[in-house]
């Protein structure tokens, strides 16, 4: 690919294009979820404790269901599991519309009324579990390898865009417009939608894998549970590359859950208005997508996390900064090299900087594990990521709100920027003892002997995913030509 055309091959792909907008849809609804439940629990319950069941709600179905859901995906059309969970969730969302009706008209008990919303939220995280490795595994199915890096690029900064636009502009215009009840009902319509986007994709090829003889279903699962954790921990690049990814995961989850409060509390805006303080870091993520598509494949990959880590270090303390100065802290004016300068700017410089970092990071790490992973077990690695992502953001999240409440929210902010620039430092030391990859080749995946196997078994296992090759180079082949 040339780079310079930057995303405009992946887009002529049609079937990029159908995933890619099924993408957004089904984000908008994943994203928009726990903020509605929350405005949803607080309108009915008033209590303000709720929010953290909500937030276990949301988050624990990660660390369950992440190791299942690889084994499934590994083993079951990826086209499948993308319809299916769209459509489940599309009911689960019709549920959270009428338990809404139901409580917001006091026609349910309130302790029944939170259990249902709760487990309803559960449920919705749960199927997300499936979706999104599957839509990550679909990705280097359907582009060519070449193209990866502008694939994960537009994947990556929708992910941060959707978020943003999400909890700052949607879920309150739609509370607004529609009500409680329309909006979760506004969530089951772009699940519906995606879901059809995502029926005219090609079909894919399952790689069948070889098993043991008198070995139960059960011990197939838990064997190749441990195959995804064990390639994961065996290939250094791949590990740190997760490590990396689950680190920006658990910050911008903290900065969205924080988000609002800084706005209304630090900032001195309308929470609806905090959109205007944080699409900077927008244009900062879009600047740094380009940038990486055109000259990312010829820096060193192991560069740009580092330099990630330390832009998003600056910009987090700078905002943290800004917010010491009192309340209504955006008509504070600073005096820097002789310049007056308002607050304003001081935001419109370091929220891009934030912006920066995140698709420094996440972008490679991403490239990096589909890469690494070939197709018989990069699913099962793609769910460790988001395993490893959502269980170590659940108690940063948990005690967030806590803390910023007896430290205050800019110290939180400052503190998350400062913990960056260790890391990186660390992170630079310890990569660059790396052997470096081949330009054109991924890691090979290799079936990795568990307790009890035999050299015979692995062999058998791996000649079987050989032959399987040519199907999935085929499928890849028809995928792009097709539309």
């Amino acid at each position: 690919m040339n780079q310079a055309q930057g995303y405009l091959p992946v887009l002529r792909n049609p079937n990029f294009l159908k995933l890619w907008l099924a993408q957004i849809l089904s984000l908008m609804g994943l994203q928009s979820l726990l903020l509605l439940a929350v405005i949803l629990i607080e309108k009915v319950t008033e209590s303000g404790i709720q929010t953290a069941g909500a937030i276990v709600a949301f988050s624990l179905p990660a660390v369950i269901f992440g190791p299942i859901a690889g084994v499934v995906l590994d083993r079951v059309s990826k086209k499948r599991i993308l319809v299916i969970s769209n459509a489940a969730r599309v009911g689960s969302q019709a549920l959270l519309a009428l338990l809404a009706y139901l409580g917001l008209n006091q026609a349910i008990h309130p302790l029944l009324f939170v259990t249902l919303v709760y487990l309803t939220i559960f449920i919705t995280s749960a199927i997300g579990q499936f979706f999104a490795p599957a839509e990550g595994a679909t990705i280097p199915l359907i582009v060519k390898r070449q193209e990866l890096f502008a694939a994960n690029s537009l994947f990556t900064l929708t992910i941060v865009a959707i978020q943003v636009v999400a909890l700052i502009v949607y879920v309150p215009i739609s509370v607004k417009s529609f009500g409680t009840v329309g909006a979760f009902i506004s969530l089951a319509i772009f699940y519906l939608a995606s879901m059809i986007l995502l029926m005219l994709l090609p079909s894919d090829q399952v790689v069948r894998r070889a098993q043991a003889n008198g070995e139960s279903a059960l011990q197939r699962g838990w064997r190749e549970i441990g195959e995804g954790w064990k390639f994961t921990l065996a290939h250094k690049p791949i590990l740190i590359a997760i490590l990396q990814f689950s680190l920006v995961f658990t910050i911008v989850s903290v900065l969205g859950e924080i988000a609002p409060g800084f706005a209304n509390r630090v900032l001195g805006l309308a929470t609806e208005d905090a959109v205007f303080v944080f699409a900077p870091a927008g244009i900062g993520i879009v600047i740094a997508s380009v940038f990486i598509v055109r000259f990312g494949q010829h820096l060193p990959r192991y560069l740009l996390p580092i330099a990630g880590m330390c832009f998003m270090g600056a910009g987090l303390i700078g905002m943290g900064a800004l917010g010491l100065s009192g309340e209504n802290a955006l008509r504070t004016q600073f005096q820097i090299l002789g310049f007056t300068l308002n607050a304003t700017w001081l935001v419109g410089i370091a929220a891009p900087l934030v912006g920066i970092g995140i698709a420094l990071v996440l972008i490679p790490a991403q490239t990096a594990v589909q890469e690494g992973a070939s197709n018989e077990i990069r699913g099962r690695v793609l769910t460790v990521q988001l395993t490893l992502a959502n269980g170590l953001s659940i108690p940063l999240l948990l005690a967030a709100g806590g803390l910023s409440d007896v430290f205050g929210i800019p110290q939180i902010v400052i503190a998350l920027g400062a913990i960056l620039f260790p890391i990186a430092y660390l992170n630079s030391k310890y990569v660059q003892s790396f052997p470096p990859l081949p330009p054109s080749t991924p890691l090979h995946s290799q079936p990795i002997p568990m307790a009890g196997e035999s050299a015979a078994l692995v062999e058998e296992t791996n000649e079987h995913a050989r032959k399987s090759a040519n199907g999935s180079e085929n499928y890849a082949e028809r995928a792009r030509q097709s539309g």
